[in-house]
């Protein structure tokens, strides 16, 4: 008897292939699309799963509006609970070290990473220091993308852990470089548009911080795989 799982496929390819000679596509690309893997990648670190905080270090004023920011890492911290990188008990709501930061901003005091990481009870801070944050690089040409660095600070020792402090290639961060696919410069100029784009920047910036620290397969149709 032909084990099932080897019917079920032939029975889909028998499927697609009706409905490639109805739609007059190529059969061939088809079934290699279906059985081709999709793409995997590794963790870049494991993270301790301690009391843990996204920080967006944003002084310059690169993400506009400032709302943004918490975007950015809330979306972070969402993907690190869904895909079990760090429990739900021990993320920090980045909200927390932003009024703490905001708090000290505000009295002309500059504080350190780790003093922000201490007032809201965190062992570990994914600290990201945002350098550019635009929708365009000469105001009229869309070209959505997102640059920030990267570390992962344990603060039981006062040390950085990610990168690799031994790496003398990592230049003490990571940079993550994001960028904005399949952008439609259709009504660019205008402001509900240029909005859109940039929530949408700030999601996938929060998207791909959070990749960082989870082995995943991403669907070459965009969706995200565990």
């Amino acid at each position: 008897m032909m084990p099932v799982l080897s019917r079920s496929i032939i029975v889909g390819l028998i499927a697609l292939s009706s409905m490639c000679l109805i739609s007059g596509c190529n059969i061939a690309s088809a079934v290699g699309y279906t059985l081709s893997p999709e793409p995997e990648f590794e963790a870049k670190y494991q993270l301790a799963d301690v009391p843990t905080v996204v920080f967006i270090d944003d002084r310059r004023g690169r993400v506009n509006p400032t709302r943004l920011r918490r975007v950015i890492a809330d979306e972070a911290t969402t993907q690190l609970i869904e895909e079990e990188a760090i429990s739900a008990a021990n993320m920090i709501a980045p909200r927390d070290a932003m009024l703490v930061a905001r708090k000290y901003d505000r009295s002309g005091e500059v504080i350190s990473i780790s003093k922000v990481g201490e007032l809201v009870g965190a062992e570990q801070v994914i600290y990201v220091d945002v350098e550019q944050f635009a929708l365009t690089y000469d105001g009229v040409t869309p070209d959505p993308k997102a640059i920030a660095r990267v570390r992962v600070l344990d603060l039981k020792t006062g040390k950085r852990v990610f990168p690799d402090p031994n790496d003398p290639s990592s230049y003490g961060y990571y940079q993550l470089v994001v960028e904005l696919p399949d952008h439609d410069p259709h009504g660019f100029n205008t402001v509900r548009v240029r909005n859109q784009m940039t929530e949408a920047l700030a999601m996938r910036t929060g998207d791909r911080l959070g990749k960082l620290f989870y082995r995943y397969i991403e669907s070459e149709l965009g969706g995200r795989l565990r």
